[in-house]
């Protein structure tokens, strides 16, 4: 049992970053939703109120953030960019932040086709923009005993795990009470109950139907994967062995 891919999210609800390896940190993997997108509430957007996010492909630089808009437009901020102090909500709860400047906002805006400022998690802050827990667990196994049950098979993309594992049974995450990988170890949190962006093709930003979302809650109780809270930070590499425990 082994780690088969690894995923980061740097920007909430937008395209994911694969890596070769990444370093776990108590907020979660390094470069991880450290990054989100507020509506002109200031609350954080995601594809449940704009599925066009999934077409936004972020690039972590040496210092600071790169985004594609679709193809359409590339916007590019450096680390100091983001320097006005806002406030950012995520399911109630208040997070600091810093915004990039209004150019970059105006940008994203017009592409999004609603009010929006791209912001940054602050320094020191002891949590990311991630909805729940940091690390989300899916396996293999479980995406393939998903897919018997559904007409057209999904990708496990749709899903927007960190850790994607290879060697376990079906659903086998759900039972792992802590799990070793690398230098790191996790400790588990909570199943991750889906919701409708499960739906969204991940490459376009299109909603596709109801499925997989209507199989789950009918067949799977809703949830697919795990999450998990970080019980020691560390390094982590595709191809580390998984030691649950």
């Amino acid at each position: 049992m082994h780690i088969a891919a690894l995923h980061l999210y740097p920007v909430k609800s937008c395209a994911a970053l694969s890596m070769q390896e990444a370093q776990v940190e108590a907020p979660g993997l390094a470069g991880d939703r450290r990054y989100a997108i507020l509506g002109p509430s200031g609350r954080v957007l995601t594809q449940r109120d704009l599925p066009l996010l999934a077409s936004i492909r972020p690039t972590l630089l040496a210092r600071g953030l790169a985004l594609d808009l679709g193809g359409l437009a590339k916007i590019e901020v450096p680390a100091d960019g983001f320097a006005a102090a806002c406030e950012a909500q995520v399911w109630g709860r208040r997070a600091p932040a810093r915004a990039a400047p209004a150019g970059v906002n105006a940008s994203l805006a017009a592409f999004l086709g609603t009010e929006a400022r791209l912001v940054r998690v602050d320094a020191g802050a002891e949590r990311s923009f991630a909805d729940s827990k940091p690390v989300l667990v899916v396996a293999t196994a479980s995406l393939r005993a998903l897919n018997q049950e559904l007409a057209g098979a999904v990708g496990m993309e749709r899903f927007r795990g960190n850790l994607v594992v290879e060697g376990a049974a079906p659903f086998a995450e759900l039972g792992w009470p802590r799990f070793g990988a690398g230098e790191a170890e996790f400790a588990f949190a909570q199943a991750c109950e889906r919701c409708e962006v499960t739906t969204i093709d991940q490459a376009s930003g299109s909603r596709r139907g109801e499925e997989p979302l209507r199989t789950l809650a009918s067949g799977f109780d809703a949830v697919f994967g795990a999450c998990f809270r970080v019980a020691r930070p560390g390094r982590i590499r595709v191809g580390d062995t998984l030691l649950p425990g």
